[in-house]
């Protein structure tokens, strides 16, 4: 069995959208799911998966507008409570 860093890039990126679910604070979900859907683009991108990646492109570009307009309502250390 060999290692392969494209397969182990998809797992971190699983990882990483799924632990988003487990957290409470809707800040803290945002940050850690952009997190893995970077991943998966540069993932998508790598295995020629382009819906992939475009779909977590978007997702990433929801999240920040959605952390921005967050950030804009309320000062930030009532965000991250």
């Amino acid at each position: 069995m060999e290692f392969n860093f494209i397969e182990l890039l998809g797992y971190i990126a699983t990882f990483f959208v799924a632990a988003s679910f487990l957290f409470k604070s809707i800040v803290h979900l945002r940050i850690v799911n952009s997190i893995g859907a970077v991943f998966f683009v540069i993932y998508g991108v790598i295995i020629d998966a382009y819906p992939v990646a475009l779909l977590n492109a978007f997702l990433v570009c929801v999240n920040l507008y959605q952390l921005y307009s967050l950030k804009k309502e309320q000062p930030l250390s009532k965000i991250l409570k």
